[in-house]
């Protein structure tokens, strides 16, 4: 998602952004020569043979099919080349598996998971949002800032799990409140009073690291549901909103009896292990990347726009009826990029399901590959520090060996640039930033990486009031993704002894799953208790 290098397209010959490093052994078209008419999907199709198990002629014609640089919808991609896992982005740098359905996201940097917001810079799972900075799951919010879990917000700043507020500092678990700073009430006029008596500086960073651990210490003072998301019914997981019969998932929206499934939205029905995308989709199992209406489909990695009844496909747009095959467009009954009438498919790919069991393919751990198994992670063109698995369940080189999992040396194409602006010399307060810092090379405070600033960026900042950030946009996307709990499940209990409450003063009996982990220090309430003390 986030590992982006510079390399010639093997089409057009222009230098792009994309992710594939240079020396991998793959023919790669940029965006809009892959998307264009210009080349022939079925040019390098093979004949199946009964002498080699699938997944080696597999991988054989991933080498010689053009792969696509970015994993963008083209047609609806504007002055957006540095994105990935996005469509309908609009004057947009370095976002990720974002975009939106009708209206694009605008103005938009260094965000993930982001849908139909303008103006957003280094914010992860947000939707309908403007003019936010530093946010996590949040919805429908405007000039929110440093804040978790909140929805429908306005010119709020480090609050968790508000809905409905405005001019709120500090706060968690608030409804429909104004004017409150870490959860005490005040006058519109003494709310302006007592922030300017506490000190708080936007454009001042020192300041704002305070204030954000002073807000970081209140918000553990008070509950938190065993996990995050609202309008469900039968759920289990983390980051679930407006779900049915949803088991064992994480950060899904709109989904309904389905399983072991991440980072969907949108309408998604009856699926299984499916990570990524969704919008409209049905009977997906074992799908990475893929939606826009597809249903029926197995086994595949960026299958797209209403394709379906597809079984190990990769890169397939509107596709119907299709078995192995690799960035197709518009067709049906193909194997292998070969085509074949539908007698001749339906036969076909009875026999192969047939030979992949009798001859399954084999790692170099000794595990067996049949029919009905997902692609061997010795094939991936990624690294496994290269993907997002990385971030949710990191690994050593090691480790990553020991299961046969890929790794990629990506630190050969990080460039050796000259840092001229250390981190410690950046100006405290942007209102002591010159526009020549636009032309600094500055020094990651975390990693020691070099990273710029656009001009998009800083007009925000100051517009904003925002000071200048002291991490690479990496750490600052690590850091995020730090708050978020992990993707595991672990068995948890309710902690509230509230007198008033339906247990009537007694412990709460009630047991769930909760990805809140025994060791954290968190106050974990069962939905019931939660909404007793907090709706």
């Amino acid at each position: 998602m986030r590992s982006l290098y510079k390399r010639k397209c093997d089409h057009c010959h222009q230098e792009k952004i994309g992710v594939y490093a240079p020396d991998k052994p793959y023919k790669v078209f940029c965006s809009p020569c892959w998307w264009s008419d210009g080349w022939d999907e079925l040019e390098h199709g093979l004949t199946y043979n009964m002498n080699q198990p699938f997944f080696v002629q597999f991988s054989a014609l991933m080498h010689k099919v053009p792969l696509l640089a970015r994993f963008v919808y083209e047609d609806t991609m504007v002055r957006s080349d540095y994105a990935n896992m996005a469509n309908n982005l609009k004057d947009c740098y370095l976002m990720f598996n974002s975009g939106g359905k009708v209206t694009p996201c605008q103005r938009c940097a260094y965000g993930d998971q982001v849908d139909l917001s303008n103006d957003c810079l280094d914010v992860s799972h947000c939707s309908r949002n403007e003019l936010c900075y530093e946010c996590t799951i949040t919805g429908s919010s405007y000039r929110l800032f440093y804040s978790r879990n909140s929805d429908s917000c306005r010119d709020c700043w480090f609050v968790k799990n508000c809905t409905g507020c405005s001019d709120c500092f500090g706060c968690v678990n608030l409804r429909n409140k104004s004017y409150h700073i870490f959860n005490q009430p005040y006058t519109k006029e003494g709310y302006a009073a007592k922030i300017a008596e506490m000190g708080f500086d936007s454009g001042s960073h020192s300041n704002v690291e305070k204030f954000k651990k002073l807000a970081g210490e209140f918000w553990l003072t008070a509950p938190v549901k065993y996990y995050e998301g609202v309008q469900n019914n039968n759920v289990s997981g983390n980051g679930i909103f407006n779900c049915k019969n949803v088991a064992d998932s994480f950060y899904v929206i709109d989904t309904e009896d389905s399983k072991f499934c991440a980072f969907l939205f949108n309408k998604v029905r009856d699926s299984y292990d499916w990570t990524q995308y969704g919008d409209g989709g049905e009977l997906v199992y074992e799908m990475l990347q893929s939606g826009e209406g597809v249903y029926n489909n197995r086994f595949g990695w960026c299958i797209w726009r209403q394709s379906h009844d597809t079984e190990y496909g990769i890169l397939n747009v509107n596709c119907s009826n299709c078995f192995g095959c690799i960035g197709l467009k518009n067709k049906q009954f193909c194997i292998l990029n070969t085509q074949y009438s539908e007698t001749e498919y339906k036969e076909l790919r009875q026999v192969i399901i047939g030979h992949m069991d009798k001859m399954p393919y084999v790692c170099k751990r000794g595990r067996e590959f049949r029919y009905g198994e997902y692609f061997p992670p010795e094939l991936s063109p990624f690294g496994y520090n290269e993907s997002t698995a990385m971030d949710e369940f990191p690994v050593t080189e090691t480790q990553a060996t020991t299961f046969n999992y890929p790794w990629f040396d990506m630190e050969r194409y990080r460039g050796n640039y000259q840092v001229s602006l250390s981190s410690d010399a950046v100006p405290d307060s942007i209102d002591d930033v010159a526009d020549s810092i636009l032309e600094e090379i500055i020094g990651c405070e975390k990693c020691g990486r070099a990273f710029r600033l656009i001009p998009m960026e800083l007009a925000f900042y100051r517009n904003q009031r925002i000071p200048i950030p002291r991490l690479c946009f990496s750490c600052r996307y690590l850091a995020r993704h730090e708050l978020r709990n992990p993707m595991q499940l672990f068995q948890g209990h309710c902690m509230c002894v509230q007198p008033g409450h339906a247990h009537k003063g007694d412990p709460c009996s009630n047991r769930f799953q909760t990805s809140y982990s025994p060791d954290r220090k968190e106050i974990i309430y069962c939905e019931s208790c939660f909404n007793s003390e907090v709706a």
